[in-house]
């Protein structure tokens, strides 16, 4: 592999850990299992609340988060993709890993890499996560699963909740082609008599995770039953009725109906948690929810003249959810901007997807589209490819580069007109550093 750890820099730290990528999906326990003992089983040594599902993990995952931080609790968070930096991925209190505690994770774990320790990517920055962790001596860690759940990299903690937000068709390849299929790989994390979440699950899922708790005899709360969420019409303003909590009129720092069922989810989470004896107060629980930031899901941003939606919906349900968003800010009189214009992108790792269909759900609500290539490690739908689709019809115009089309249809765009940037995180991210060294920022609806 070319030169290797120990490094001096980050930079070259990086590029080594990214060659890991060219390793390709690898589900299944036993390698991380083994890293992790090399490492001093650094998982074991803090609770830990552990999240799936086909949409909005990270979304949870920040709200969770957000709260245990406001309560005052030393929280890790590990999450993937990254938008922009690496760093991304670990977060104490939702800050990212400076650059030299990075720079140390990648040479330790890269040193049994290369004593023959063989890993993937997602392994590799699974077991720098873990380790991170235990350093810094964190009282609670929020993992978010990478691919499915039972094969996850992440699936080797006995975690004090399981969350599984929601099914969908996504990675069929590696899931399995059907919901039922999908929903037992998700299952998978669910652990002897450990309580589990279950957010806005599909009715051909639930049975099978159901199965699941019951053989493990894990208490479900779930969406609709259990525990319930109420949104206020034409608002962000929602009432939550749980175990625990009976709040009305909260506010979510992210957008969205979905985004709400995200928060419900959450704060399911952290009844459990307070029975089993953390100290959340419903002041503590309103504030944390209402702070939650998890960027490039339904995020705005803004100049003096225009506004561009930025979110990662990359599957079927998550472009749903965002054709169901834009719809409702049409609904909305106090909304300025008219969301007209889209800067499109897909990956298709698995050749599992139809692009063609995903763009094909959004494309009634523009006028214009750009499609352009997402960077990064995945497979991505080629200008080629597009060209060779079925979307004869729409407002097209392909540039195989986001930073060639950017500038000159922001600077086009008339006066309180929006753009959407939706596809594929590995768009969202760059577009989103560009954005703001174009002088765009952090605004809200």
């Amino acid at each position: 592999m070319g030169v290797t750890p120990p490094f001096d820099t980050i930079e070259n730290a990086i590029s080594y850990l990214d060659e890991y990528q060219f390793h390709g999906f690898r589900l299944g326990l036993e390698r991380t299992y083994a890293v992790l003992k090399a490492l001093g089983d650094p998982q074991n040594s803090y609770p830990t609340i552990h999240v799936a599902g086909s949409n909005g993990k990270g979304s949870v995952c920040a709200a969770i988060s957000s709260v245990l931080q406001e309560a005052g609790y030393k929280v890790g968070f590990y999450s993937s993709p990254h938008l922009f930096r690496l760093n991304e991925r670990f977060r104490l209190n939702m800050t990212p890993v400076p650059d030299p505690e990075l720079l140390d994770l990648i040479n330790e774990v890269g040193a049994l890499a290369e004593a023959g320790f063989e890993l993937s990517y997602f392994e590799f920055t699974t077991a720098m996560a873990f380790l991170w962790f235990a350093r810094k001596g964190v009282q609670v860690a929020v993992m978010e699963t990478g691919l499915g759940g039972r094969l996850d990299a992440t699936n080797v903690i006995k975690p004090l909740v399981s969350v599984i937000t929601n099914i969908s068709l996504e990675h069929q390849t590696y899931l399995g082609d059907t919901i039922e299929a999908i929903a037992g790989e998700k299952a998978g994390i669910i652990k002897q008599n450990v309580p589990v979440i279950l957010g806005n699950i599909n009715s051909r899922a639930e049975p099978v995770i159901t199965k699941r708790a019951m053989d493990k005899k894990s208490p479900l709360r779930r969406l609709g039953r259990e525990f319930d969420v109420v949104l206020h019409q034409g608002s962000n303003l929602f009432d939550f009725s749980g175990q625990v909590f009976k709040l009305h009129r909260l506010s979510f720092g992210l957008h969205g109906r979905h985004q709400v069922e995200n928060a419900a989810v959450a704060m399911a989470t952290l009844e459990i948690l307070r029975e089993k004896g953390f100290d959340l107060p419903e002041n503590i629980v309103q504030k944390g929810i209402k702070n939650t930031a998890w960027p490039g899901r339904t995020e705005l941003l803004t100049n003096e003249k225009v506004a561009v939606l930025l979110d990662g919906a990359h599957n079927e349900a998550g472009v749903e959810a965002l054709l169901k968003f834009l719809k409702d800010l049409d609904g909305r009189q106090l909304v300025k901007y008219d969301f007209r214009y889209l800067l499109w992108a897909c990956s298709d790792e698995g050749g599992d997807k139809d692009p063609a269909r995903l763009l094909g759900l959004l494309a009634p609500l523009f006028k214009k589209i750009i499609i352009t290539e997402p960077r990064g490690p995945r497979k991505p739908v080629t200008i080629s490819e597009w060209q060779a689709a079925k979307i004869a019809g729409l407002p097209v115009k392909f540039e195989k580069e986001f930073e060639t089309a950017l500038p000159g249809l922001i600077e086009n765009m008339e006066l309180q007109s929006g753009l959407v940037i939706s596809g594929s995180l590995y768009l969202v991210g760059p577009a989103r550093h560009k954005l703001f060294s174009m002088g765009f920022k952090k605004s809200r609806f």
